[in-house]
């Protein structure tokens, strides 16, 4: 084997690696944003009372007030390219390590964009 193909199998192997790396990175983060969803949003009177719906499509949670009409600008949470949480324009980083602190950063901003 030559020594170009040995550079570019070694390259094909690390970015397989890497590829690997990130799609566990974002499946766990899938996996958060599905339990959050699941334990704290879904089952929210208070969410409810307040006329917010919200949406769970596996990488995405909505949260919006319908009631409101087009003028009123949803929340979306979702499961970025590398693992990361992104809420509104910026991230809260990779949902590993204390996922209680996690959630309570989404709860937050939950409350802050509704104002509630």
């Amino acid at each position: 084997m030559s020594e170009v193909d040995k550079a570019l199998a070694a390259l094909e192997a690390r970015r397989a690696e890497e590829e690997a790396d990130r799609q566990k990175r974002r499946k766990a983060a899938c996996m958060f944003l599905k339990g959050f969803y699941e334990a704290d949003v879904a089952p929210s009177r208070k969410l409810k009372e307040r006329g917010i719906e919200s949406s769970f499509d596996g990488s995405r949670l909505v949260l919006q007030r319908p009631e409101q009409g087009h003028f009123s600008e949803g929340l979306a949470i979702v499961v970025g390219e590398q693992g990361e949480i992104d809420v509104g324009r910026k991230s809260l980083g990779r949902p590993q390590g204390d996922e209680a602190a996690k959630k309570s950063e989404l709860i937050a901003e939950i409350i802050t964009h509704f104002s509630l």
